[in-house]
């Protein structure tokens, strides 16, 4: 008995001191203020990266980068100003989706 509450204890520690980390996004520049850019701006846009959740057990993880690349490269150019990224989410028994928005106007700085 005694050995069972030692395994017990040693269960509850380890869920106590588990954790993780996990890699959000990188990025060449960023600001949370207006600033003025060089370049040619384009239209707003807005990228996603949602994946399904089907019996409670996610289909993948949600990547901010993935749907940062997909807003740009939608804009064709080469970076986005003015940004807002959303968590979204949403769930209806056994399924649901989760992910990332990005939106943002694109700017264009290489020269042609």
């Amino acid at each position: 008995m005694q050995k069972l509450k030692n395994i017990v204890k040693l269960g509850i520690m380890a869920l106590a001191l588990a954790g993780c980390t996990r890699r959000l996004v990188d990025f060449t520049a960023l600001s949370s203020k207006n600033c003025e850019i060089e370049g040619t701006r384009g239209e707003r846009v807005q990228g996603k990266d949602m994946k399904w959740i089907i019996l409670w057990f996610p289909t993948g993880v949600p990547d901010i980068k993935e749907a940062t690349d997909r807003a740009i490269e939608k804009g064709g150019g080469d970076l986005l100003v003015d940004g807002v990224i959303y968590y979204k989410g949403w769930h209806a028994f056994v399924v649901g989706q989760t992910g990332y928005v990005v939106e943002g106007t694109v700017v264009n700085t290489k020269r042609k």
